[in-house]
């Protein structure tokens, strides 16, 4: 490959990353993460020595608790960990079955620019982002039960399960900040929480932190 060639190469990824994170801003929501969201996770485990597993055995009575409570920290982070959480759609207005997806398109302001999207749900799934995992998982509804399923899924999806499990909280914040753009980091212009904020969720919901 000349360095011309290896320049328009560099220059269309580049380009292909403003794009992508262009057009998640444009529609909050949950985002399925693409393969540069991998790669880049692929090296966070590389540069951290944990490509191959963390360096504690894991307790899996404790790695469900951190599931349960990385969803929980996740739903606090939505804005979406009250009673009707799992009926929430975007911009905090609720619907009434858990059947499917809602399937509505809402229109809210942020910073004085109109901005709409199709979120729903206690992780704020897209439609297509829905309609992805729903088929991979053979998902029957839009039940907290689906909903939880389908969270777990892009957590796994980022590579981040396997700090929730055992504990890596700053790391597996680190890794889901590109699909939910609440999170710390998210670049997308939209409210960030405090990673600070989030831990003591993750924790006061029976969540253990290793490292």
């Amino acid at each position: 490959m000349t360095r011309y060639e290896f320049a328009l190469l560099a220059l269309a990824a580049v380009g292909y990353v403003v794009w992508r994170d262009w057009q998640r801003s444009e529609e909050p929501g949950a985002q399925m993460p693409d393969i540069l969201d991998q790669a880049e996770n692929y090296f966070y485990d590389a540069a951290d020595g944990t490509l191959f597993g963390g360096e504690q055995d894991i307790d899996m009575g404790q790695a469900s608790l951190n599931r349960s409570a990385f969803l929980l920290t996740i739903r606090t982070a939505e804005g979406t960990a009250g009673r009707d959480g799992y009926r929430t759609l975007f911009g905090g207005g609720l619907f009434d079955s858990l059947a499917d997806h809602p399937r509505q398109y809402i229109t809210r302001k942020s910073n004085g620019k109109p901005i709409t999207s199709s979120a729903a749900g206690a992780y704020q799934f897209l439609i297509r982002t829905w309609d992805t995992l729903a088929a991979r998982l053979g998902l029957p509804d839009f039940s907290p039960q689906s909903q939880d399923a389908a969270a777990i899924e892009l957590i796994r999806e980022a590579g981040a399960l396997g700090d929730v499990d055992a504990g890596r909280f700053a790391q597996a914040v680190r890794k889901v900040r590109k699909i939910w753009a609440s999170m710390p980091g998210a670049g997308y212009g939209q409210p960030e929480r405090a990673l600070a904020d989030l831990q003591a969720a993750f924790e006061a919901a029976g969540g253990v932190v290793y490292g």
